[in-house]
């Protein structure tokens, strides 16, 4: 991922989940041309295309799913990232093993949902500082932490093998997280 702010997704096999996420993100950050984003997987089935399932739920959203191999995460990856969100807690950790300093800018999808929400809520007593950039915006979503009210359920289910109506579901959810990402990028 080379200049700009990078988003990396991450998923086990990057084949469903970061793949299709990173598609629907790059086509909703189209006017956003200083945003990169990519995808790879902790375990992943490196070279392998997206399953057709999945790329029929991304047609069915109004996405044109494009050419993908699946390639494993790296430590250069993980270095290289402004942000980097995961498909499961389980990813957020190895991500964080692969490279310590990533803690300050990994999140699950729902828990950067999460963390934004807490952020744009007018009725929150704490202060955070406005940001002067992307950057910037990734150390105070961070710093919310401890603040914004827990969520549980951390984890997007993978659709991997099992029937079109799992990559559908999975389709659903992140069409509303990414929305979440995209609100971010667009409000500094």
């Amino acid at each position: 991922m080379a200049g700009g702010f990078r988003i990396l997704l991450v998923c086990t096999g990057n084949i469903c989940r970061s793949p299709m996420a990173e598609q629907m993100l790059r086509q909703k950050l189209q006017d956003f041309n200083y945003v990169v984003v990519d995808s790879a997987g902790v375990f992943a089935m490196e070279g392998k295309d997206m399953p057709d399932e999945a790329a029929s739920s991304l047609l069915k959203n109004n996405y044109a799913p494009s050419k993908h191999k699946a390639k494993q995460l790296t430590a250069e990856l993980v270095d290289s990232a402004d942000l980097i969100l995961t498909a499961e807690q389980d990813h957020r950790s190895d991500v964080v093993r692969t490279s310590p300093r990533a803690n300050r800018y990994t999140f699950t999808f729902k828990e950067f949902a999460n963390l934004n929400r807490y952020l744009e809520d007018p009725t929150r007593e704490e202060p955070f500082d406005k940001p002067k950039d992307l950057q910037d915006k990734v150390r105070i979503t961070a710093s919310t932490r401890g603040y914004a009210p827990v969520i549980t359920d951390l984890d997007l289910a993978d659709p991997y093998l099992k029937p079109s109506q799992a990559y559908d579901d999975t389709a659903e959810s992140l069409e509303q997280l990414l929305d979440e990402v995209v609100r971010w990028v667009s409000n500094v």
